[in-house]
């Protein structure tokens, strides 16, 4: 383990733990390979076309940092900092993101396939046009105001996070799981009345 060092990010190592260390900014295109960070601090902003495989950010701070263009594998983001972040264009796989804060981040155009939100707030965050191949968990989430706008809504799993309100695209609704009292609001989503 590597602990309260400063460091630049083109030093670190794969297979690798660093602790409460403070990175400075690389010059490089970013690629990391089984690299933990517990209570990190980053300088850089920009991790556009990035690249991180089997990597866990644990209490770290992302607030609004940009992640476009990015690919994430086998990777974990827990108790994280992540509102506003722009993980636009991403493609995830096997990724979960739990305990954090991701309320108004932009996961649009992202290709998404068998990962999870667990406990997590996502509040007014943006998944328009995105890809969700097998299937995306949503457990326990915060979710007011997600706009699903143009994303085929097969494969997601809502049945236990919270919401009054979503945007979604009516037609693209098949196949979305939710529990028996969600089905009111996606009722009226979908324009539908109810009289007593």
């Amino acid at each position: 383990m590597i602990q309260g060092q400063n460091l630049s990010l083109d030093d670190v190592d794969s297979e690798k733990t660093y602790e409460e260390c403070h990175f400075t900014y690389s010059s490089d295109q970013l690629s990391f390979s089984a690299v933990t960070f517990k209570n990190c601090t980053f300088e850089q902003t920009d991790f556009s076309h990035s690249e991180w495989v089997e990597c866990e950010f644990k209490s770290c701070q992302f607030l609004n940092n940009n992640f476009s263009d990015s690919w994430f594998f086998q990777t974990v983001f827990n108790k994280c900092q992540l509102m506003g972040a722009n993980f636009s264009n991403n493609t995830w796989k096997n990724v979960t993101v739990k305990d954090s804060k991701a309320d108004y981040c932009n996961f649009s155009s992202s290709k998404i396939e068998t990962s999870s939100f667990v406990d997590t707030s996502l509040q007014e965050a943006y998944f328009q046009e995105t890809k969700i191949k097998k299937k995306l968990l949503c457990h326990n989430c915060e979710m007011n105001g997600v706009d699903f706008l143009d994303t085929s809504l097969k494969g997601l799993d809502l049945s236990t996070s919270y919401f009054d309100d979503l945007i979604v695209t009516p037609s693209l609704v098949k196949g979305c799981i939710i529990a028996p009292l969600q089905a009111t609001v996606f009722a009226g989503l979908l324009g539908v009345e109810f009289k007593e």
